[in-house]
């Protein structure tokens, strides 16, 4: 059975206008849940729900570059715990640890705060999406850099035919909304 809160979302993700010519991962768009403030808060429900069933101590949500910081803040706030940025390379102040890794249209660069979270503090990484896996992955190696505990990967949408959870191996991975 679908839950209400899951039923309410369905709808604004999938009003977003869909191009023939995109590509699904620029396609899946969390913008008509951010316009529509019952959807959003459903989609909150739904992720703090999940989170304090799953796990008893989390002490960070880290929030990827850029659509992890729409929901991983409120989702931090709601579960009263800290909200740490990974971002694009070149955007963080002082001393910083960074990866590359391959997108599906190229490279990229992630980077973390050398001091944003301390050795064996729990962590979610948030995003809105999951398309081929190489950001969340990059992530994932970044807070093993700096010997933080990765609890779970949690998105809101995962394009499957992609197979982008494969890529995080063993680590825990959640999605709410999943397209085949």
């Amino acid at each position: 059975a679908v839950s209400p809160g899951l039923r309410a979302l369905r709808p604004a993700v999938l009003s977003s206008p869909v191009s023939a010519n995109c590509s699904p991962s620029l396609c899946s768009d969390i913008s008509p849940l951010l316009k529509d403030p019952a959807a959003f808060r459903a989609l909150l429900d739904l992720l703090e729900d999940h989170l304090r069933a799953s796990f008893p101590q989390i002490d960070f949500i880290a929030g990827l570059d850029s659509r992890g910081f729409l929901i991983g803040p409120s989702l931090a706030q709601r579960l009263g715990i800290g909200f740490v940025l990974v971002r694009k390379k070149g955007k963080l102040p002082g001393p910083t640890e960074s990866v590359s890794y391959d997108l599906e249209y190229g490279k990229a660069e992630l980077e973390i705060q050398s001091d944003a979270v301390e050795p064996g503090q729990k962590v979610v990484i948030v995003d809105d999406l999951l398309a081929t896996g190489g950001t969340m992955r990059a992530a994932c190696e970044l807070m093993k850099r700096l010997k933080a505990e990765v609890l779970e990967c949690l998105v809101v949408i995962e394009l499957k035919f992609l197979k982008g959870s494969e890529k995080l191996k063993s680590i825990p991975f959640y999605s709410l909304l999943q397209y085949d």
